[in-house]
């Protein structure tokens, strides 16, 4: 299926208001961060490609494997494929990861990004996972604690650097954690949700 024309209208950016022409796409959750030719140097459609042109393997088997996807409808008769379906948009969805232990530590933000790598169970191959402190699209974080039979669930918000470094103790080298994330092209994981666990937790 064809990209719409970079002709045709297609909204407007949510932040400045000015008319978008031809696709956009955009993470799940974040429509405000929206990459179309009018908000990047490059065109919408290669980074989109390359965005999730891949896969990201914890391991050989199928399994360990975790592909991006989205959502979007399809558009009859636009100037792309008059006699066809044209996608005007994408929002490209996380996938839910089964729960793993850090294998590396997570590392002081670049540019507004941290990493960490994590195994899961069964996997043989670390991967990536980056986490966001950017205001607008700033990663979401829970802490589960347990101790005493009493579970204890908090909201962090990472956009704050006393959060960031309170989340930066918790993920060391094997604490559990469960994220739902967007599969990169480079095979890291682009991370939506995560949760990690702390104290007394019981066995997987």
């Amino acid at each position: 299926m064809s990209f719409i024309s970079s002709g045709t209208a297609n909204g407007n950016d949510p932040i400045t208001g000015a008319t978008i022409s031809g696709f956009k796409y955009w993470d799940f959750a974040y429509p405000t961060v929206v990459d179309s030719v009018l908000t990047t140097s490059s065109t919408a459609i290669g980074d989109f490609v390359s965005a999730t042109g891949g896969n990201v393997s914890f391991g050989s088997a199928a399994a360990y494997k975790f592909y991006a996807h989205g959502v979007t409808y399809a558009r009859w008769g636009d100037p792309a494929n008059a006699t066809g379906w044209s996608v005007p948009w994408v929002i490209v969805e996380p996938t839910d990861v089964p729960r793993g232990t850090v294998a590396i530590a997570l590392t002081a933000p670049i540019s507004g990004v941290s990493t960490f790598t994590m195994n899961i169970t069964g996997g043989t191959n670390p991967v990536t996972v980056d986490v966001s402190s950017g205001n607008g699209q700033a990663t979401l974080v829970y802490l589960v604690n347990r101790s005493n039979n009493v579970v204890t669930v908090t909201s962090l918000d990472i956009t704050n650097a006393t959060n960031l470094t309170t989340l930066a103790g918790y993920l060391g080298a094997g604490a559990k954690v469960q994220i739902s994330a967007v599969p990169q092209s480079d095979g890291s994981l682009k991370a939506y949700v995560l949760t990690v666990y702390g104290g007394a937790q019981l066995p997987n």
